[in-house]
């Protein structure tokens, strides 16, 4: 009876031992299924006998070559040669696999369309119980993108690397502390030496000690704020000195920090001589080589807040020459312009070291007076200086007398601003003049009463702004080598209907003194661009420019008015021009910004009269600017003025390192237009392509032209 239990227990078990198999089974050949989907789906497995014919090629396989199965199965794989290994290549894998080794390797295969394909391929040989091979498993993965992105990314190495190797530029890169860790070979010929680069240890040694600190800056700079710098001081090497442009970008690493910079230097020393030449005509007169007015209301304001400092009194004289005009009229611009620098001379010689003699332009001078002791030492320099001048001026044989007339503002008693100062010394100028010349005043305040002229001139001004007895007149901007014309400036002119055309210096200062300069250069902004698509529809399509007044760029509504102008007249923002004056300079921090804003408008923006007086090239590359117009006192003389041909070839070459373009004014001459051009200035106006023309006129121009 035990035994017959103990087989009922056996077949149980063995039902279950059965089912439990059968369980295993199908489970077993679910994964080799799921396996081999996931294979197909994204591996070829390949498997050949010993010789290398296929035997079994999965779908994928079969979609990556593009053959289908039939056609793969009892083939070699040379089939799939593309030709780009060598036959060692492959008698290498083959000597692997042979001594059964697994074999790994990325190998470039032919599809049957033509086109190639990379695969990542491991080979595993199968061997049977007598130690033989009897089959090769393959298993590939398709990486054509990454062989793709590679090549690419070598490719884009490769012109890192020539470009590097060939640029003018110093590239480097450097650690925190300035120490090299790659040179191009560029600096032997920027620096002039032939020091290899494992000899050179850091950056900084090849800095000059003056402006070692601004580089230490830079660098401290770049790595605290991991934003690019720019950077300029001199290098010194093999003897020479350069002034350099450094960019200096920071290279991050996994967590954000600066952990090496990446530096391009330009030998920028022809630019900076530039920089400076232009420098000292922006503060001196080119004649006398005073300063100018720019240079003296710096200094004036800066002797002002020392004496407000120090308690002590400044004294400001401004003087013409009386006459002067006759001389020019008698014996020529020539003498005139040697009496204005001999007069410069005697000037210097009645003034102590640490006084300012400037020229602000004509016969005009000015003289500061610092530690001033009283009105009695103004009244004794006044008088030195009368009798220095009366003294007579011998020219070619002849002697001719000329005297001065002066006039006296005193610190603090007659203003506390540079500019009030000289304004009130030139109305005493004017009193002086008025009552018959030859002397010197101080000012008073009486003085400033207007003139009866003044105060009818600012009535009629405002009825011709109300009435609108104001005309354009376009002068034409050429190209001074095909003569073809390039735009045109638009010119106001007042037309009264009893005195006929009044000049632009007579109204003009008044207006903006006023403020009446703010409807009437709206009126003008709006006409010429109205005009300007008038001709634009008749197929002429030119830039026009027009002036903004240092009053219009401080108006708080100036860019929404030039949009709504624009807006109402239709006129494409890139055909108009608004040529600015260098008074913006004094206040350029207010300036800028709204020229930046008009320039995002698409408008151009000129700087006219360049080199009046108040130009500095440290300005003028902060300002959003696309044109510099040379003033015509540069023009006069080019065609025979070395110094005047330096000017022009300086501000050319500044300009282009800027991405300025250059416009000269004034051009009469075709001596003129040739000297320009061979100084590197290819546009201009004046008289010697056309003069301002009306309306009218500018059409029958255009038709002709």
């Amino acid at each position: 009876m035990a035994n017959d239990m103990i087989v009922q227990l056996s077949d149980q078990d063995w039902e279950e031992l059965l089912h439990e198999k059968d369980e295993k089974l199908k489970r077993a050949l679910r994964e080799l299924a799921d396996v081999r989907y996931a294979l197909d789906q994204s591996t070829i497995v390949a498997i050949t006998d010993q010789r290398g014919k296929i035997l079994f090629a999965n779908d994928q396989f079969c979609r990556i070559s593009g053959y289908e199965r039939n056609e793969l199965i009892g083939q070699d794989h040379r089939l799939l040669n593309s030709g780009t290994h060598p036959k060692s290549f492959f008698k290498q894998m083959w000597a692997t696999i042979g001594a059964g080794q697994i074999w790994r390797g990325e190998v470039r295969n032919r599809a049957k369309d033509g086109k190639f394909y990379w695969v990542d391929t491991t080979i595993v040989p199968f061997v049977n119980q007598q130690g033989n091979i009897y089959q090769y498993v393959s298993i590939r993965s398709d990486i054509t993108d990454r062989k793709l992105m590679e090549e690419e990314v070598r490719k884009s190495e490769e012109q890192y690397r020539i470009i590097a190797e060939n640029t003018s530029d110093i590239i480097s890169m450097i650690d925190k502390a300035g120490n090299c860790l790659y040179l191009s070979p560029s600096h032997r010929t920027v620096l002039d030496h032939d020091v290899p680069e494992e000899k050179i240890q850091n950056l900084l040694d090849w800095v000059t000690k003056e402006d070692r600190g601004i580089m230490e800056y830079a660098i401290e700079h770049v790595c605290s704020t991991r934003k690019e710098y720019t950077a300029e001081c001199r290098l010194t090497s093999g003897g020479k000195q350069i002034w350099t442009e450094t960019k200096l970008n920071p290279i991050l690493d996994e967590s954000g920090e600066v952990h090496t910079l990446l530096l391009v230097t330009r030998d920028i020393t022809e630019r900076k001589h530039s920089e400076e030449t232009i420098h000292h005509l922006a503060y001196h007169d080119a004649l006398t080589d005073l300063p100018n007015r720019r240079m003296y209301i710096q200094h004036l304001g800066r002797e002002i807040i020392s004496a407000k400092r120090f308690q002590s009194n400044l004294a400001v004289l401004f003087l013409d020459l009386d006459r002067f005009k006759d001389v020019n009229d008698s014996f020529g611009h020539d003498v005139g312009d040697l009496l204005l620098i001999e007069t410069a001379r005697r000037l210097k010689t009645c003034v102590k070291q640490g006084d300012i003699v400037a020229r602000l332009g004509g016969d005009e001078f000015t003289i500061l007076v610092s530690q001033l002791s009283g009105r009695k030492h103004a009244e004794e320099i006044a008088n030195r200086i009368i009798q220095e001048l009366e003294k007579p001026f011998v020219w070619n044989g002849h002697e001719f007398n000329i005297s001065c007339s002066i006039g006296i503002s005193l610190f603090p008693d007659d203003g506390e601003q540079a500019e009030d100062l000289l304004k009130r010394a030139d109305t005493a100028l004017y009193t002086v003049k008025s009552r018959g010349r030859n002397g010197y005043d101080f000012f008073d305040p009486t003085m400033e009463t207007k003139s009866l002229e003044r105060i009818l001139m600012e009535n009629e001004l405002r009825k011709a702004i109300e009435q609108k007895h104001f005309e354009i007149y376009y002068q034409p901007k050429m190209d001074i080598g095909s003569k073809q014309l390039v735009g045109m400036e638009a010119l106001v002119r007042w037309i009264h209907p009893e005195l006929g055309m009044i000049p632009p210096n007579r109204f003009i200062p008044i207006a903006e003194e006023t403020g009446m300069i703010l409807p009437l250069g709206e009126w003008i902004l709006r006409e010429a661009c109205r005009q300007n698509k008038e001709w634009h529809e008749q197929g002429y399509e030119l830039k026009v420019s027009v002036n903004l007044s240092a009053r219009q760029i401080y108006q708080k509504d100036l860019v929404e008015n030039i949009r709504q102008i624009l807006n109402d007249t239709k006129l494409d923002p890139k055909w108009l021009e608004l040529e600015i004056t260098e008074s913006i300079f004094v206040k350029m921090e207010e300036a800028t910004p709204v020229l930046q804003e008009i320039r995002e408008e698409g408008i151009q923006i000129s700087i006219d009269d360049f080199g009046t007086g108040y130009s500095s090239f440290s300005y003028i590359k902060s300002l959003p600017v696309d044109t510099i117009k040379i003033d015509a006192s540069f023009i006069r003389d080019v065609h025979h003025n070395q110094e005047s041909q330096a000017i022009v070839k300086a501000i050319v070459t500044i300009a282009e390192s800027l991405n300025m373009n250059v416009v000269a004014e004034g051009i009469e001459l075709t001596d003129q237009a040739e000297a320009l051009q061979l100084n590197g200035c290819d546009q201009g106006q004046g008289y010697l392509f056309s003069k301002p023309l009306a309306k009218q006129d500018f059409d029958h121009y255009l038709k002709a032209k």
